[in-house]
């Protein structure tokens, strides 16, 4: 199993037009967001309008989002519209959707290539953690990763290791074997949990 730990200081930053986005994680960690050459993404934004403003396509990609701050409405032409509440809503679609939102909000992203397959959940309570088995890919999940929006989380894992984050981190479990227990202590705390596998990595632990 390998931990990466990735601070809120750490990130870096990027100006857009109506806001500012950040870059926790990138898979493979030598493509490029720019270059639409990655396997998945994960990263943050943040909106400094109320006013309408368009997702920018990603063709070819899955997107999971969930909001962290404030709420937005979300519309995906030809499709459906939504309103998102921080921690109460998911949103899955094709990043290939003409889509924009309206909103002055913080939300949480996960691009996921067609190669790859995953699924984001909220972690508010005490408790112990596992990986789980992906049924497209039919194995466990190769990355678990959980972002803190909120508080402090300590999580301690049944072979010894030891991880505190918070508001703004981010720890990724990659290759976590069956049978690690993860037992999560959290400090007033909301977390995103997004599990990943990818069908072209190969796995070091089975079901």
């Amino acid at each position: 199993m390998k931990i990466t730990l990735i601070k809120k200081n750490d990130v870096i930053t990027s100006k857009w037009a109506g806001g500012e986005s950040r870059q926790y994680f990138i898979y493979p960690v030598n493509s490029s967001y720019a270059a639409r050459n990655f396997s998945f993404r994960l990263s943050m934004a943040e909106s400094y309008s109320e006013e309408e403003a368009k997702y920018t396509n990603l063709e070819n990609y899955t997107r999971h989002l969930i909001m962290l701050e404030g709420n937005a409405h979300v519309f995906h032409k030809n499709h459906y519209d939504l309103v998102m509440e921080p921690y109460k809503d998911i949103d899955v679609f094709d990043g290939g959707w003409e889509s924009s939102a309206a909103g002055k909000v913080t939300d949480f992203n996960m691009m996921l290539s067609k190669s790859c397959h995953g699924k984001m959940t909220v972690v508010e309570n005490d408790g112990i953690l596992k990986n789980e088995f992906c049924t497209e890919c039919n194995k466990t999940f190769d990355f678990n990763a959980f972002y803190c929006g909120k508080g402090e989380a300590v999580f301690e894992v049944s072979t010894g290791e030891k991880i505190e984050i918070s508001e703004g981190d981010m720890a990724i479990l990659e290759n976590v074997e069956d049978g690690v227990e993860i037992n999560a202590v959290l400090k007033d705390s909301k977390l995103v949990r997004m599990d990943i596998c990818c069908i072209d990595m190969k796995s070091s632990h089975g079901r």
